[in-house]
Order: structure tokens, then sequence, then C-alpha cells
């Protein structure tokens, strides 16, 4: 098995640097995985999840972040024996009902005769030939048949009719047939003795044996009949050709024998169909791509690779296609059959976000102007700005970039603007708006960077000619917040043996207006920044919920939430202040970022309560399902705000607003939920006489993996209310935190009864109180 291993940690980055490249990693013959610097690790038997588990556990790597994926295999490796899946993928059963009798079917005991008289008396009869191979006729006596063809039968039947029967005539079929037994031995799924229909062949018979294992020989297949080999089969010949002919009928007692396989060889590449072959004797290279169809019309004219196993170690020959007819495999060779090199010799490649993408014929005088004439061949939304042409000045060796305005090239076509097209040429249109920093390729100018006030930042190649607006053209243009007066190009030069980077001001303005003075050339490795203005950054804000007028509100940099509660038309009667949830999109993703690195110390410790004792199953088991819900808890950014404070005119508990807030206020509630470890999670009707141990009797009280000591309430408003006491359950004597509508009662799982550690108790704590909030959340409409 092949595997990637990703590596992440804080204090170790050249350990992480090192294990990091030794990827991908391949398990040695032993089931072994090889990490520099550590002992050897066994992943042979394991699946991803406990390969990560396993992993995660080894204590060098405690504090180091884990994650391994299977890769699938590629190749060779990828190769399945040819052949063996025809016994998966065919039903086992034998139907011979609907088929039709040939003539040379031997007729044995068991067999039904079906005769209809007809003439001067029409009867029916169905005679069953007895073990002594007679069958008894009416009015005629016994006739002997065992031995007889099928044919040979109706000409006896039809002479004793003729002969004892004057004026009636016969008509001879065969009913039902008899069954058989056939021994199915060597290397098939269930070898034994299995029962058939007379009618069977050899083929039948493998298959109601389950068809031949992978050990098992497909070209050598042995029919013995006492004692005697009468034929043998080839499957290669059905499934390759569609020849029948040696699928053999099977008679009573006979021995159908699958031997071992035998010498077998690789053939990969571009070929119809890659798979590893069984050969027989003097079998040649170019024998071995028959087998598998034939070459691909994209297969190299060069020949092919051959990888052979010697004695002394691993050989390869580079073989032509004139030897290949003349080369005899041997066993556990492997054959590649390259694929053509892709070169264009009178044609352009066209690219991107086009109608017709693909190759195109290549004349002289072809100008981009003729391959792309007019809007109708891009696809909408294409980037006229900025389109590139890839140019091989020399086959697989130097190549260079082109970038093109084609609006300028459609206004002044066959000028400067345009481009004429040389053969090899590929030519690349982007998506307005997407990123392309996908395309970097390996130019002879090298890489610029351009980055801030542009719609798509990233690193574009320096073209031939190229200068500080066609970088920013390449970055697709100017971001509306960008600053348009001046920017900043940091260069890097060498001086001497030293390199050291130098800032440049450019003057935009000037590049704007068209300035060559201010257009400066680029160079590789440049990094260009467009500043950007903060006064027009747009801030919105969305409102729903009980309010006047909920919405998404553009806010003012340093504006309040009660501003905005103004600006909405305040709350409606129904509203629940008390209840209003204020998300924010850094918080949630900082809340984020936290679930997963309590997710990651939960299962390294989840781990070592797996390592550690045999003895935890029930304790592992729930720690896995907790850990399992923990991945998949979502945050939420909620931050806790007191919005009737926020209405009264609090100034010291309003909030600044800022990009992405979300404020959601419910209607006044009537219910009280339970959740977490009670007989029943319910939502109750709320009652102001009730107090938080009668919530809990209503939902059938607490389940024995329950914390008593740990019980708390989670307000409307996100606040939580603890006790630091246990409470003792239907005690009234112990006073207990008021209850108000909308309030959730939280039992927490008991860590004690799973893993005496404080993480798991704060991942179930952490579960609950997510999953009240986005429930609390889907349940407010506007």
């Amino acid at each position: 098995a092949t595997v990637v291993i990703h590596f992440a940690a804080g204090g170790q980055r050249g350990m992480v640097k090192k294990l990091n490249a030794g990827n991908p990693y391949r398990l040695d013959g032993s089931g072994l995985i090889h990490l520099p610097g550590f002992l050897p690790i066994r992943l042979a038997g394991l699946d991803v999840e406990h390969a990560n588990l396993r992993l995660r556990a080894e204590p060098a790597l405690a504090d180091i972040s884990v994650s391994l994926r299977l890769l699938p295999p590629v190749g060779v490796d990828a190769l399945e024996m040819f052949g063996y899946d025809f016994f998966r993928n065919t039903d086992r059963t034998t139907r011979v009902a609907d088929v039709p009798v040939p003539v040379g079917y031997v007729i044995g005991p068991g067999d039904s005769i079906d005769l209809q008289l007809f003439g001067n008396r029409n009867e029916s009869h169905r005679l069953v030939v007895n073990r002594d191979g007679v069958i008894n006729f009416p009015e005629i006596g016994p006739i002997s048949v065992a031995g007889l063809s099928f044919e040979s039968l109706r000409r006896e039947v039809a002479l004793r009719v003729a002969e004892q029967m004057i004026g009636v005539r016969v008509s001879v079929t065969l009913g039902s047939l008899r069954s058989i037994r056939v021994f199915v031995l060597g290397d098939v799924e269930r070898p034994g003795l299995h029962v058939v229909s007379s009618f069977s062949t050899a083929v039948n018979v493998l298959l109601a044996g389950h068809g031949v294992k992978e050990t098992g020989s497909l070209r050598r297949i042995e029919v013995r009949r006492n004692g005697r080999v009468v034929s043998r089969l080839d499957l290669y010949d059905l499934l390759l050709r569609g020849d029948t002919r040696g699928d053999t009928r099977v008679r009573q007692g006979d021995v159908v024998f699958v031997p071992p396989v035998g010498d077998t060889a690789a053939v990969y590449g571009e070929v119809k169909r890659p798979a590893i072959y069984e050969v027989r004797d003097k079998t040649t290279v170019a024998d071995l791509i028959a087998l598998a169809g034939g070459r691909l019309a994209t297969a190299s004219a060069a020949g092919v690779k051959l990888t052979r196993l010697e004695p002394q170690g691993r050989s390869v020959w580079d073989m032509g296609w004139d030897k290949v007819g003349r080369e005899a495999l041997r066993n556990g060779d492997v054959v590649q059959v390259p694929v053509k090199l892709d070169k264009l010799h009178r044609a352009v490649r066209l690219s991107g976000h086009v109608q017709q993408q693909g190759l195109h014929g290549w004349t002289p005088g072809l100008w981009l102007t003729d391959l792309l004439p007019d809007a109708a061949a891009l696809k909408p939304g294409a980037d006229m700005d900025y389109v590139l042409v890839h140019r091989e000045v020399q086959p697989n060796a130097r190549r260079e970039i082109l970038s093109l305005d084609l609006e300028a090239a459609w206004r002044t076509p066959r000028s400067a603007a345009d481009a004429t097209l040389l053969p090899r040429d590929t030519v690349y249109v982007f998506r307005e708006g997407v990123s392309r920093n996908y395309l970097v390729p390996e130019v002879e100018g090298g890489t610029a960077l351009v980055q801030g006030g542009v719609r798509i930042p990233g690193s574009y190649p320096v073209t031939k000619g190229m200068r500080v607006s066609d970088l920013i053209r390449a970055g697709g243009g100017f971001h509306q917040a960008a600053y348009r007066t001046e920017a900043e190009l940091d260069r890097y030069s060498l001086v001497g043996n030293e390199g050291k980077w130098e800032t440049v001001r450019i003057d935009l303005a000037g590049v704007v207006a068209g300035h060559a003075a201010a257009d400066i050339p680029i160079e590789r490795f440049d990094q260009l920044t467009i500043k950007t203005s903060s006064a027009v950054e747009k801030r919105t804000v969305r409102v729903g919920g009980r309010v006047r007028f909920p919405g998404i509100y553009s806010i003012k940099r340093g504006e309040r939430l009660s501003r905005l509660l103004q600006r909405v038309g305040g709350l409606t009667d129904d509203a629940f202040a008390q209840g209003a949830i204020f998300l924010r999109t850094e918080l949630r993703r900082r809340e984020q970022e936290n679930i997963k690195q309590l997710a990651d110390r939960f299962e390294t410790d989840l781990a070592s309560v797996a390592l550690g004792s045999a003895e935890g199953t029930e304790r592992l088991r729930t720690g896995q399902a907790l850990l399992n819900r923990l991945r998949s808890t979502q945050a939420t950014g909620r931050l806790v705000i007191d919005l009737q404070a926020i209405i009264a005119g609090d100034d010291k508990k309003d909030v600044v607003l800022q990009q992405g807030d979300y404020l959601l206020v419910p209607e006044t509630p009537q219910e009280v939920s339970v959740i977490g470890e009670v007989q029943r999670a319910a939502a109750h009707l709320y009652d102001p006489e009730l107090d938080r141990d009668d919530y809990l009797r209503l939902s059938g009280g607490t389940t024995d993996k329950a914390d008593l000591s740990r019980i708390y309430v989670l307000r409307a408003s996100g606040g939580v209310v603890a006790e630091n006491q246990a409470s003792r359950f239907f005690n009234r004597s112990n006073v207990t935190a008021a209850i108000r509508p909308g309030d959730s009662i939280v039992v927490p799982l008991d860590a004690e009864y799973v893993e005496p550690l404080q993480i798991w108790t704060l991942a179930a704590q952490l579960i609950q109180s997510l999953s009240v909030t986005a429930a609390a959340v889907n349940s407010i409409t506007d």
C-alpha cells in the first residue's frame, strides 16, 4: 500500500519538514512503514481510521498533528489478473430448459421423452428412461435408448411406430433432462462433487464451483473421464474471441480439474486492456500486447519498456517495435507501452473559457483574431483583458508567454495589439474574476507577484515586454478599493554574491494616464503591492426575526447596535429581547479552529485509552461516538449580548458592529428544553411553579451516565447558570436556579463513566451548547 501522511506541528518544524518530504510512503513486505528518524511502525491490517490512531499514539509524534490517507494504486500496482472477474459477474445457475437440444445429445437414465402421436390416434406420452436405459412404450413395449444420440432416438421411435401402429406418426421431443454428478477439483473456490444438468459444459461446472481462484489457471483446465484427459479448455479463447469450441459437454462421473496458474506477465500503459495475463511457452512481447487488445493510437512509436526479474536483480530494456515479435517472455515480466509525446505539428491548441476547446488547424499567417474572431467564440463571463499565448520556442526545451488584450486586438486586428500564432501555440482564455494561479508554467521570464487592490491577486508569468500595467491587467484590474495614486514594487537584485530587496515607488496615477516613464518594465521575482483604501470598504450586517424591518443593512465604521436597532424600526410586540442571538463571522472562524484543536487533543487521549487497556470497550465506544460528534460540530460564533440593556441606553453593553454580523430576535417562547443525559430529551411548556428538578422529572429523570454535579441552565440569552453543589434530585430542599421561558436545562455526560479526563467533559459541554444555539437559529424566521 502507498500512503500520503501530512504532518503539522508548532515547535518541531525541522522534523515536520523532513517527514513531509518523505511522501508518499510505501509499506514494506512486512507491512511496516519507515518514517525518517523513527523506528518502523506496523500498519498492515489496519484501515485508514485505525492507522491514523496508531500513528497518533506514537510517543515521538505526540505533539505533531498526523493525517494519513491511502493513495489509489497506479501503474503496474493497479493491474489485476485478467479473466477472473468473469466468475464474479456471471450468474452461477445453469438454465437449460429453454435451450434447444442438439441432435448429438446422448440419452441416459433419468431423461424424460415426450411423444405426440397423431394420425389414426391422437395421444401424448411422457416416458422416463429407467436405470436400465429403457423406455416402456404403451402397445409397443420396451425400447432400449441409453447411449443413443437424440437424432438416433427419434429415428428408432419413429421406425417402431410406423411398423407396429398403422396410420400413426409420432413427434419426439425431450422433456426434463437428467442430473449428473461431476467433480470440480483443483484451484476453484468450492471444490467437490456438484450436481448439474446433463446438458452442462465445463464452464457450467466451473460456475457451479463458484469459479476459479486467482491461483488457478484459466488456460489449462482439464476434463478427465475414466482417468484420461479427454479435453483441455483455454478460457482465453472464450473471453477474448468468444470461441466456445473447447467448452466440452461433461458426463456422469467426469472430473473438471483446474491446475495452478502458469507463468504470468503484466502489460500496462497505452494498451486497450491493461492486466496481468497467463502466458504459455514461447509467448512473445507482441503476443502479450495482442492479448491486451493491441496498442492505442496514443502509444509511442519508439517501442516498449520491458522490466525483468533476474537472479542478479531487476533489468530494464527499451525495445523497438521491430523486436517485440522475437522476444520471448519470462515469468514475472512487465511490459509498459509508453504514451506518445504530446507534440503538435500543424496545429494550435485553444483552452479555457471558450466554446470550442481543443486542437485547431494552423496555416501560415494565422492571427489570434482568426482563432477568436468575436465574442461568440467565448463562453459568457470570459476575461477578454488577459489572454495568454503559451509558445514553444524550442520543442520541449524553451518556452515563452505572450500576454494580450483581446478587446484591443478586435479593435485593431492584425496590428501590434494582435499576435501571429505559430505551430504548437496554446491560447488560454480565463473566466473573469476566477483565480488563475494554477497556471504558472515554466518560462524563461519567471513570475511576478501582484497583490493588494486587484481582483485576482497572485503570481503571473513575466511575458515579453511586460510592464506594471500588464501585471495589473493579469491580476484582473483594480479592485474598487484600490488606491490608484501610488503603489510599491519590491524588487530583488543580486549585488556581488549577496541578494537584497529594494522598494521602488510606482507613480500609479501616471500608469493609469498612460505615461511610459511611470509604466516601468517588470522583472522576474518582482512583487507589486496595490494599496487599498478603507474608506470605500463596504460593510454589511443582517437583521432577522422579530424586528419591524428585517434585512441586510450597510453600516459605517464604528456604528453601534443601538443605532442599527433604530434603523430597523425596533422590535415587534412579540419579540423576546432576552433570547436575542448575535452571531459574528470572525468569532465563528476562531471557534471552529478551537473545536478542531480540541478534537485533535481528544483523539490523542482516545488513542491512549485504546492502547492502554483491553477492558474499556464501552468506554472506548462512548468516547469514539463523542469524538465523531465533535468532528461534525459547526461553530456558531455567538456573542452573548444584553439586548434589553442596549435598548434601555446602557452604553457599556452596546456593541460596535463588524462586517458580517447577524442579529436574530426570536418571538417570546413558551417552552423549556431538557437535553443531554435524560431518559427523554424534550421541550416542555413553561410553568412558573416548576423548578429545574421538576422539568427533569418531566423528562423521565437522568440516565446512569449523567453527571449530577455539573447540571447547568443555558439561558436564552446564551448565558450559563451552573451550581456549585450536586443536585439532590427529587429533594426540593435544594434551591435551584430560577427557570425562565426559553431556557435549556443541560445534563452533561459523566466523564468519570468514560475516562477521568477533563477534556472529555469539555467536549460534551461544547457540543451541547452549540447544538442549542444552532437549533435556536434554525427556529427563527423573519
